[in-house]
């Protein structure tokens, strides 16, 4: 059976809406829309182990700090079908401002310290347990050399490698060309070079928002799908979503070659995450992406 470990971090998304992002200087007023469990790492795993479930399972690494956002972290995901080990540090747990304008546009700031605190040693040692057949998923939330010792380990012992290069500022050309799957938006693929280069010797997934997503392999675009319709309430976590049912839709066909079928459900999972508000709670439930797997 596949396995799946995530390591990334786990975040307390703190969600304001306002009229329009304030300029340098402006103290605006907003109102507090929701709390609740977010990180990059913790929605991609979130979403994996409800798209998954019954089918593999998904092991979440991250640290947490011992503070007030740490137990409240703790306590939003005790009830996902997802093992975390979440490991305690002597650090503020880490958070996000999340601003959401009258367009329904985010602007997200996110702390890092307490998932920069993931050593190069802790990330390895974490990759005992997996070996050919299973799957690493990355984001750019760890210090750069962390991911990278994570990536050539996993390399070694042929372990399927999925980056997801956000925040950019946190990856790197080594990570880049050390990993089999890259799972880019547009912004993400024309930081890093384009998506011909970044396709060199692996397959790239360029998603496209509204207009769907693309495979490129080996420098060359292979297939286009479309997006799906819907009426987009909030866009938080809609990428995170779309990478875990992508994924999720190739570990079910027993494939590491993206097809348009795979890419059809990751844009109905992202789909349904605009359509509602909040991040983990707007994902398709077990029983959703059970229902869209066995209809697909």
């Amino acid at each position: 059976m596949t396995q799946v470990v995530v390591i990334g971090n786990i975040a307390l998304d703190e969600t304001l809406a306002v009229e329009a992002f304030p300029p340098p200087g402006a103290s605006i007023p907003g109102s507090a829309l929701s709390e609740g469990v977010g990180g990059k790492g913790t929605n991609q795993a979130i979403a994996l182990a409800r798209a998954l479930a019954g089918v593999a399972p998904v092991r979440l690494i991250a640290t947490i700090g011992q503070d007030l956002r740490g137990a409240r972290l703790r306590a939003g995901i005790a009830e996902e079908v997802l093992e975390a080990a979440l490991i305690p540090r002597d650090l503020p747990s880490d958070f996000s401002v999340i601003l959401r304008d009258r367009n329904r546009e985010n602007t997200i700031v996110t702390t890092q310290d307490c998932a920069r605190s993931i050593t190069a040693e802790e990330a390895v040692a974490a990759l005992a347990a997996y070996g050919a057949g299973d799957a690493l998923v990355l984001q750019g939330n760890l210090l750069a050399e962390t991911s990278l010792a994570a990536l050539t380990e996993a390399g070694r012992r042929g372990i399927w490698r999925i980056l997801n290069p956000s925040p950019a500022a946190g990856c790197t050309p080594a990570m880049l060309a050390a990993c089999d799957l890259l799972v880019v938006n547009e912004g993400e693929a024309e930081e890093f070079g384009g998506a011909a280069h970044l396709s060199a010797g692996k397959a790239l997934v360029r998603t496209l928002g509204p207009k769907g997503a693309e495979v490129w392999q080996d420098g060359a675009p292979r297939l286009t799908a479309k997006g799906r319709e819907v009426t987009a309430l909030d866009p938080t976590g809609a990428g995170d979503c779309f990478l875990a049912a992508l994924v999720a839709a190739m570990i079910r066909r027993g494939s590491r070659q993206p097809e348009a079928s795979d890419l059809d459900l990751a844009s109905w999972a992202a789909g349904i995450c605009v359509s509602r508000l909040g991040t983990q709670s707007a994902f398709p439930s077990v029983a959703e992406f059970g229902a869209a797997f066995a209809a697909a």
